[in-house]
Formats: structure tokens, C-alpha cells, sequence
């Protein structure tokens, strides 16, 4: 069976006829984690027996491996066991060798399952070596998932579906408004979401206003209601967002660097729009710079409340600032704080 979908992957463990081995890995950890425990659950049974359901971390010894791999089931139909994190460089050539010999010779009522919650893998195209040889013999003997991070629209409509499991009405315009504020991380778009749907209870709508009031931003996302209130003059606002930020114990440095990117995004639509040049050729022009178009659409938006000016002058002050706090002892918050009211007095002045 080759390398699988995450839908087709669905339907094997809901059938009764799959492979003896499984190679379970990817960026998404949090879909690792939940495939995994779906894959144990239909193989070993929702509470697995010592006899039949084995698990090997990083306590991980060749000997016992090969013992559990010729068990015998007795309270289940299979003999399964799972082995996590698997790192070949961990072993010597010889022992590498032989754990791929033993997963190779598994066959009968043994089900073996190679998942990586937790560890960085390579991908399945770039993988070498005996981790290569490893994925093959899954491909022969099993199937192989990998799962990637979601795209912003697949993240979207897992959480419309998740809040819609929960009886809870979640718009899509909403769901990506969770994403922009949360970023791409699925377990932290989850906890977000539990926490929504617990605050508007069960038949209730997760709106914007409660999305505004509950879901924690991401440093991009705060960072950009910062710029939004300096640009506009809002110093409460302005150092509301300072004090929160510092209270989750953000960087400044790294606070400088998400804002410089805020003005310079601004910087470059305002001169297209100067130049005559449609906003989206920024995402031509600065590969990997732009998430999508509707994101250039917002910064498009932003930087027509200002002009080429204010943008210039808020970028001098922001290196000058960015090279105090590299090059003199001065308290590093003091000198973010002396930044806003500089941005703020130029904004006035434009």
C-alpha cells in the first residue's frame, strides 16, 4: 500500500484489512498525536492489554523490541506496538540494520506502528539513509501518512467543523479572524477554541466581539494593532499593547523586528500606489513575504492613512532604535516605550 492521504488514511482504519507496519509523521504533531491514538484504539482496543499492546520511547532496546514483535495476542485480535521518536543516528550501523530486518520479517496477527509525535522529521521526498529504507518497507508492507501544516483556508474550515460538532455557529470570516490572531499552530487553534466555545455555551455564535475579548495574539497580530494605534494616534491603546506584550514575556528586539516588518509592508504598498503598481505584485516581487492577497489587501488599506513621509521618518527612528538597543546598556523596555511616543509624535505631525 503506498504513501496515503489524510482521507484515505480515514477509511483504512475504519475498515478491517490494512498492512502490518505504519509510518505516522509530519509537521502537524497535533495530527500525528490524533491519528496515532486513532490507529492503537481500532488495532490494540480503547484500553490495550499488556499482552497485546507494547510501546517503545527512548528507552528503546532491540531485544525487547524483537520480543514483543513474536508475542501472542490473547485478549485482542493483533499484537501491536508502537515505537516513538525513532531516531536511527541513536544506533550503531549493526543495530540500525537489524531493527529494519525485524520490521521487515513482521507479519501475521503483529501490527507495528512508527509514529513521530514529537520529533522533527525530514519529509518523505528528502529522507535518507535508513530512515528511507524504513519508509520503503512501510510502503511495501502497511502505509505511510505524513501530514503537513494546513493551509489558512483548511485551517478555517476545521474550526467551523469543530465548533459546528459542538452545536456552536463559527463563519468562516470569523475562523479566519481566530487564525490571523493564533497563527497556523492547530493544538493552540484548538485551545483557542474550547475557550470561545465555553464562553458562549452550547446552540450559542462565536462573533468577532468574542474573538476580540478572548483569543490570545500571536506577536504578528498584536503587533499589528500596535502599529494600527500609533498611526492613528491612540497612546492609551498604544502602551495598553506595549504592557501586554511585555507581560507575556515577548523580546523587545523581537517586538522591533515584527513592528519594523509592520512600517516597511506599509512602506513598500504606499510607493506601488505611488508608482501606479497593483499592491498583490509585492507578492511577486517579495516571494514568501505576503501570506496572500486579502493580507495585502489590509496593509493596502493601512498605509493610504498615512503618507510616504510618515513611513520614512518612523523607519529612521525605528533602526536608530534597534541600534541602541544593540550597542548601549539603556533599559531595553524604556527605549521601546520612547519609540511609540516618537512614532506617535510623527504620525501627529504628518
Amino acid at each position: 500500500m503506498p504513501q496515503v492521504s489524510e482521507q484515505e488514511f480515514k477509511k483504512i482504519i475504519t475498515g478491517n484489512e490494512f498492512g502490518n507496519l505504519f509510518y505516522i509523521c509530519g509537521n502537524e504533531k497535533m495530527l500525528v498525536s490524533h491519528y496515532t491514538n486513532k490507529l492503537i484504539e481500532k488495532t490494540a482496543g480503547k484500553k490495550p492489554s499488556d499482552f497485546n499492546y507494547h510501546v517503545f520511547t527512548d528507552d528503546f532496546d532491540i531485544n525487547e523490541f524483537a520480543s514483543a514483535l513474536q508475542a501472542i495476542p490473547f485478549t485482542s485480535q493483533y499484537n501491536v506496538t508502537v515505537i516513538k521518536d525513532l531516531n536511527f543516528s541513536d544506533f550503531s550501523s549493526y543495530d540500525g540494520d537489524k531493527i529494519l530486518e525485524l520490521v521487515k520479517n513482521i507479519s501475521g496477527d503483529s501490527i507495528v506502528i512508527f509514529t513521530y509525535p514529537t520529533a522533527i522529521q525530514k519529509s518523505r521526498t528528502s529522507m535518507t539513509g535508513k530512515d528511507k529504507k524504513l519508509a520503503e518497507l512501510t510502503i511495501q508492507k502497511g502505509c505511510l501518512l505524513e501530514l503537513e501544516k494546513l493551509t489558512a483556508s483548511a485551517l478555517q474550515k476545521k474550526l467551523v467543523s469543530w465548533a459546528g460538532k459542538r452545536n456552536i455557529t463559527l463563519s468562516p470570516k470569523n475562523a479566519e479572524l481566530i487564525v490571523n490572531y493564533s497563527g497556523t499552530d492547530l493544538n493552540l487553534l484548538k485551545q483557542e477554541l474550547e475557550k470561545l466555545c465555553q464562553y458562549v455555551g452550547t446552540g450559542g455564535e462565536i462573533t468577532d466581539k468574542e474573538i476580540d475579548m478572548l483569543v490570545t495574539k500571536n506577536l504578528e497580530a498584536s503587533i499589528y494593532d500596535l502599529s494600527k494605534a500609533v498611526i492613528s494616534g491612540d497612546s492609551v491603546k498604544a502602551f495598553k499593547l506595549v504592557d501586554r506584550l511585555i507581560y507575556q514575556k515577548e523580546e523587545v528586539i523581537s517586538i522591533l523586528a515584527v513592528l519594523s516588518s509592520s512600517y516597511i509592508n506599509m512602506y513598500r504598498a504606499r510607493i506601488a500606489i505611488k508608482c501606479g503598481y497593483p499592491v498583490t505584485d509585492l507578492m511577486k516581487l517579495f516571494p514568501g513575504s505576503y501570506k496572500n492577497a486579502r493580507a495585502l489587501s489590509y496593509i493596502e488599506r493601512d498605509c493610504r492613512k498615512v503618507n510616504t513621509a510618515i513611513l520614512r521618518n518612523s523607519l529612521d527612528a525605528i533602526a536608530q532604535t534597534d541600534i541602541a538597543l544593540k550597542s548601549t546598556r539603556a533599559d531595553d523596555r524604556i527605549q521601546l516605550e520612547r519609540l511609540i511616543v516618537k512614532l506617535i509624535m510623527i504620525a501627529n505631525e504628518g
